[in-house]
């Protein structure tokens, strides 16, 4: 899984990318919350490998989880957009 580092509260991070359908106007963050591995700096691209987990249950919606076995360091991509 690719994305850049979101943190969050508590050592809670997340694995984003933005999509887009038509434009920046409707750009949508998808996060995967990384657990298991302390985050690495804010907003630094990172490729992580691991194994899905029980989501995490919110008020707005679940989030899917990654219990994360290893994490790389990656330039960002040409297109960041999903």
């Amino acid at each position: 899984l690719t994305g850049f580092v979101t943190p969050a509260k508590n050592g809670t991070w997340y694995v984003t990318r933005i999509g887009l359908t038509c434009c920046v106007a409707d750009g949508t963050a998808f996060m995967v919350e990384a657990r298991g591995q302390i985050a690495p700096p804010k907003n630094q691209w990172v490729t992580v490998t691991g194994q899905w987990a029980e989501p995490s249950k919110r008020i707005d919606g679940d989030v899917a989880a990654l219990t994360v076995e290893t994490i790389k360091t990656v330039t960002a991509p040409t297109n960041p957009y999903e």
